[in-house]
């Protein structure tokens, strides 16, 4: 008995590796390999100005590019992005979409920058909460957007784990029931599958000793 659950959970665990491999081969079809950057659209929605004064017209193609790259990259580009596309012309509709800073006084200070003097202790105090927001708003959308991108890989993956299960039940002549638990159970498997088969293992070697 002891042998065929460990066998039974090793394969579960290897469908579900082999599931999160063919899903891999899927993030070349943007539904899966952009998901969650709606949700970084979303959250820079009150500085795409900046954003695309600072990089052009494409700067959202530009950020969806780097999307699935080095995280802390794309974070630094999205603040530098904000930071320099700041101007006078639209720190008071950022202002008021963040709500954090006034509009006229992250204006003047944008003036300020523009004009290349030095800033005042005011500007400075508007620059720093500003920036503090923009930063909050930026980590917070990643955050997000990350936990979103790994549910939809997971979900993914389980469709596909399900598929094979059931398929190869049907060929089998297994009852269907069988391939859905293992289909279910496959991805949840794929990293501790190992562990479970020796903790498994261990319980066996215990109740046997007290037996």
């Amino acid at each position: 008995m002891e042998e065929h659950l460990s066998t039974a959970v090793l394969a579960a665990g290897a469908l579900g590796t082999a599931a999160f491999g063919i899903v891999e081969a899927l993030k070349v079809f943007p539904w899966l390999g952009e998901a969650g950057f709606v949700v970084v659209l979303r959250f820079l929605a009150p500085v795409q100005n900046a954003l695309e004064v600072a990089y052009g017209g494409d700067a959202m193609r530009l950020l969806k590019a780097q999307y699935r790259g080095d995280t802390a990259l794309l974070t630094r580009v999205i603040r530098q992005g904000v930071r320099i596309g700041l101007t006078p012309d639209n720190a008071e509709a950022i202002a008021a979409a963040l709500r954090v800073v006034d509009g006229q006084q992250l204006k003047a200070a944008a003036e300020e920058v523009w004009q290349g003097g030095e800033l005042s202790n005011e500007s400075r105090n508007v620059l720093g909460r500003f920036e503090l927001a923009v930063d909050a708003r930026i980590d917070a959308s990643l955050t997000l957007a990350q936990d979103h991108y790994v549910r939809s890989v997971r979900i993914s993956a389980t469709v596909v784990a399900l598929v094979i299960a059931l398929v190869v039940a049907r060929l089998l002549s297994v009852p269907l029931r069988y391939g859905l638990i293992v289909g279910l159970a496959a991805v949840p498997l794929a990293p501790i599958a190992k562990d479970v088969v020796t903790a498994i293992k261990s319980a066996a070697e215990a109740l046997r000793a007290r037996i």
